[in-house]
């Protein structure tokens, strides 16, 4: 909180003093209770409980831990989130939880994350994780196996930490949904933890029963946006540690600037020029890197992308993509720029947020107020609507 939210905090309480201290929660207390920080002898009696039970061994990738996932801007309130509600389960505001986002982007290593979490430090006694995928076909194992869909609803009768992956996938299965909800709601009245993921905002999912929708919104719902270079280049790095090779730099900059879509894609990217570079026994330089991964980066070249439209953009405008995503206000940048942000508004699928982050981190409200800009001047300026039209030329080929 100190490191975090410090300054938002004095920000809003400005006529107040500040200050911060640890507090420890009561674990046998089911309310919500904050507690004087702890002596020392009970402390670290309390510093690991018997180990709690779970759904089934085995149940989390032991490489989806929050030690190594990567935090950047597009997934920080993500994260953020997913660490509160793994150190006080069930006693926070976060409940449900939702984490969405694309494929690939890191929802299910933040679910895991939380289980591993409550398992090894003992915040939850029955832990639970499945996809909703697993959950429909238990269901239904049940209803046609057993003629009892009371026996499944019991199954979850000790969950302390229930963790469903893919919510959407329950998408016009109006029997589950209701099962579901059944249980969903007996956890939430019992003060459990719920965390799910999804692959859009809830109110999205079609064919979602409306009163499970408002369940949803009525906890805390967080969306994980495709990481930036920055983030890219740190996963690569992390990557390559944990995999014990040492990457040069000229190399990780090379994928984290062209593998742009997930974060998923992006270590498959490496794994292949590792496993090509063990087979062949070349270093890895970048002349291996272009070489080996020149068909997975020459496709994604061909879509239109935010780096693809600044190239171009830098190119009408006789300047570098490099200026366009730096801190500087003159106006044979400021245009240019303005032009960029609103053309990968129009032609990419990003989001405003991501398209941004793109540009030197900036915040969503300057692409917003960029797009309009451009729009409004390219009425009075036949110069600027010209040059936009002649960028638009480059990108109608690929669309």
């Amino acid at each position: 909180m100190e490191q975090h939210f410090s300054d938002i905090i004095r920000d809003v309480l400005a006529d107040c003093e500040i200050g911060f201290q640890s507090l420890a929660f009561n674990p046998t207390e089911k309310d919500w209770k904050i507690v004087q920080p702890l002596t020392e002898t009970i402390s670290e009696a309390q510093i690991r409980k018997i180990p709690q039970s779970v759904e089934k061994k085995g149940q989390f990738h032991p490489n989806y831990t929050f030690d190594k996932y990567i935090v950047g801007d597009g997934n920080r309130m993500a994260h953020a989130a997913a660490l509160a509600v793994a150190e006080a389960p069930g006693k926070t505001t976060f409940n449900p939880l939702v984490i969405y986002g694309g494929t690939g982007l890191g929802k299910t290593h933040l679910l895991q994350a939380i289980g591993h979490f409550a398992q090894t430090e003992g915040t939850a006694d029955f832990v639970v994780y499945m996809t909703s995928e697993e959950f429909t076909t238990q269901y239904i194992n049940y209803v046609v196996e057993k003629k009892d869909s009371t026996s499944f609803y019991k199954k979850f009768n000790d969950v302390d930490l229930l963790l469903i992956d893919d919510i959407h996938f329950l998408g016009g299965k109006p029997g589950t949904q209701k099962e579901f909800y059944r249980i969903f709601n007996r956890l939430l009245m019992e003060r459990k933890q719920i965390i799910l993921s999804s692959d859009r905002s809830p109110d999205k999912i079609t064919d979602m029963m409306e009163h499970i929708i408002n369940r949803f919104m009525g906890g805390l719902i967080t969306d994980i946006q495709p990481p930036n270079l920055e983030t890219r280049m740190a996963i690569l790095r992390k990557k390559a540690e944990t995999d014990g090779l040492s990457l040069p730099g000229e190399v990780i900059q090379y994928i984290a600037g062209h593998i742009t879509s997930n974060v998923r894609e992006l270590e498959g990217t490496l794994i292949k020029l590792i496993a090509s570079s063990s087979f062949t026994g070349k270093d890895i330089s970048i002349d291996v890197a272009k070489e080996i991964c020149g068909d997975v980066i020459s496709r994604k070249d061909q879509r239109v992308s935010v780096l693809f439209i600044l190239q171009k953009v830098a190119e009408v405008f006789e300047t570098s993509p490099n200026q366009l995503t730096a801190h500087t206000r003159k106006r044979d940048v400021t245009v240019p720029r303005s032009v960029a942000m609103y053309l990968c508004k129009k032609w990419t699928k990003q989001s405003l947020r991501t398209i941004g982050l793109e540009f030197g981190g900036r915040d969503y409200s300057t692409v917003i107020h960029a797009c309009r800009k451009t729009e409004s001047d390219m009425q009075t300026d036949p110069e600027l609507k010209r040059k936009i039209e002649s960028v638009e030329e480059k990108i109608l080929p690929l669309v």
